[in-house]
């Protein structure tokens, strides 16, 4: 009895974990003597989760609710040599990864290389789908990887060429939520949206302000200097965490809404500019007070101060754990590739701490999930000022209780779309 018990506990954690349809539950339960016993339970499920399914009845993965991807075919096999003709495709977005490291990939495995890029991921996405790009590898967010698998865009990984993964990054990461068992992605880049400011031009102690975000709502004195993110998600997610919402993947109409307003309420206090350029606004000083991403600080520092400005003038606050956004971006294997081997080492060459590190401090400035990478490092090597050490994430960040804006069912994505327009509009 205790492993009869043993195996239906077995069958429906699958099914919650999404590893098996509810029929293929009901099927194996049914066999076991105990499906029709079930079946209201099942049907429970069915009614609860369907709000949450997403593309090919995949389970919509939060960091409470790990999804375990299923794979549409085997990993290839162990061993085998990579190959060493023709190019070797990355298929990315504009100015995110070093060319000098890319070049660098091609000559230590005997190959061109050559960058594509996207401007957006539903570019990407469309792109992969209708082959208008034949990628080796592609950047990737987690928020479209039920998509890419349930469309066959991606290839399951063999974790035999990618011993950098549990070598050099971040446990939180070996199995992250939205890819348990990381079967199709490796992370590449970690950041957190939050608040960036000059100091020598906003008076307020902003990490020290009861409610930090509100300082939008507050900043009559840097009107016209103040900026929001480009961005459907992230901007309406600034006024629910302004109001202390943290539910930041609802599509409850009235949530949205409600976000909607207090965006909107912004506009004769600070007239706000809707941009994604605080990385090169706030060191010049053009900008005094900017919703940002993390990355977008550390990169104003290592490429974009003027002669002779301080850095220590750029500061940036995030929220702890659970009451401020934080993302990753991943790469993952293009299903149309002709050097799956050579796609492998690919995902390790990115996760090792040289190219990892160098592309971080020396390019792009998005913080890649390394051990080796600290705050306190990077200060004591004068890399970043210290006001910029919440720029800088650390592997318990990530996890459950982690605030990570997911995919929505069609429904909600529209909610936030509409939302977004009427705020652009003034609507």
């Amino acid at each position: 009895m205790r492993n009869h018990d043993a195996g239906v506990s077995a069958i429906l954690e699958s099914l919650r974990a999404g590893r098996i349809s509810r029929r293929q539950a009901f099927k194996t339960l049914a066999a076991l003597g105990v499906g029709a016993a079930l079946l209201p339970s099942l049907t429970r499920m069915a009614s609860a989760d369907d709000a949450l399914m997403g593309p090919g009845g995949i389970p919509l993965a939060r960091p409470d609710k790990p999804v375990t991807l299923p794979l549409w075919e085997d990993p290839i096999k162990s061993g085998l040599e990579p190959e060493t003709d023709g190019t070797f495709t990355i298929f990315n977005y504009s100015d995110y990864i070093d060319k000098k490291l890319v070049d660098e990939f091609g000559r230590l495995h005997k190959v061109k290389t050559q960058i594509t890029t996207f401007d957006s991921m539903d570019q990407c996405i469309t792109r992969l789908a209708t082959h208008a790009v034949r990628a080796d590898v592609t950047n990737i967010t987690p928020d479209r990887l039920a998509q890419a698998v349930a469309g066959k865009l991606i290839k399951p990984v063999n974790h035999d060429y990618v011993p950098n993964l549990k070598k050099n990054v971040w446990p939180q990461l070996h199995s992250p939520f939205y890819d348990q068992e990381s079967r199709y992605t490796v992370p590449y880049t970690v950041y957190t949206t939050g608040i960036g400011w000059r100091a020598d031009k906003v008076s307020e102690d902003i990490p020290n302000l009861p409610n930090p975000w509100s300082i939008f709502w507050n900043s009559q004195a840097y009107k016209g200097f103040v900026g929001v993110l480009d961005d459907s998600r992230e901007s309406l997610v600034l006024a629910m965490l302004y109001r202390g919402k943290y539910d930041i993947n609802t599509e409850d109409p009235a949530e949205i809404d409600a976000a909607l307003a207090d965006l909107k309420a912004l506009i004769p206090i600070c007239n706000p500019k809707i941009n994604i350029t605080e990385y090169q606004t706030l060191p010049e000083g053009t900008c005094y007070l900017h919703h940002c991403w993390s990355g977008d600080l550390l990169s104003g520092v290592f490429a974009y101060m003027p002669e002779g400005a301080d850095p220590s003038t750029l500061h940036y606050w995030s929220a702890t754990r659970g009451k401020g956004p934080i993302q990753n971006d991943c790469w993952a294997i293009s299903a149309t590739t002709k050097k799956p081997v050579l796609a492998h080492l690919w995902l390790d060459y990115i996760v090792d701490n040289t190219v990892a590190t160098d592309n971080f401090l020396d390019f792009n400035g998005y913080q890649p999930p390394m051990n080796s990478i600290t705050a306190d490092a990077l200060i004591a090597q004068g890399r970043i000022p210290a006001g910029l050490a919440t720029a800088v994430m650390r592997p318990e960040d990530m996890g459950p209780g982690a605030l990570q804006e997911m995919t929505l069912t069609p429904k909600g994505q529209a909610l936030w779309q509409s939302a977004y327009a009427k705020f652009l509009s003034g609507a």
